[in-house]
């Protein structure tokens, strides 16, 4: 049973609708997988509660609720210099 409930933003949905095919089904694996360790080993601590994995060549950024036990994706990207950029404004 999974321990956390993982949202996805409607922009979130959008950008997981533009991955690549091949891509696809890896980064869907990663986010089922948060449900039940939203700090996988190889996850990094962005900022306070945002943290980001990899998938591949791209990324995805979430926001762990502890307390509400969620997991809300803010992004999912190709690793390029502007990924990370603007990071707060995405919750």
């Amino acid at each position: 049973m999974p321990v956390y409930e993982v949202l996805l933003r409607r922009r979130t949905e959008k950008q997981l609708d533009h991955v690549p095919y091949a891509d696809h089904p890896h980064i869907v694996q990663a986010l089922l997988a948060l449900r039940d360790d939203p700090r996988p080993p190889g996850c990094r601590k962005l900022f306070d509660d945002i943290y980001r994995i990899r998938v591949g060549a791209y990324r995805v950024i979430y926001k762990i609720g502890d307390e509400n036990r969620e997991v809300v994706v803010g992004k999912i990207a190709r690793r390029r210099e502007d990924t990370y950029r603007r990071i707060e404004e995405l919750f």
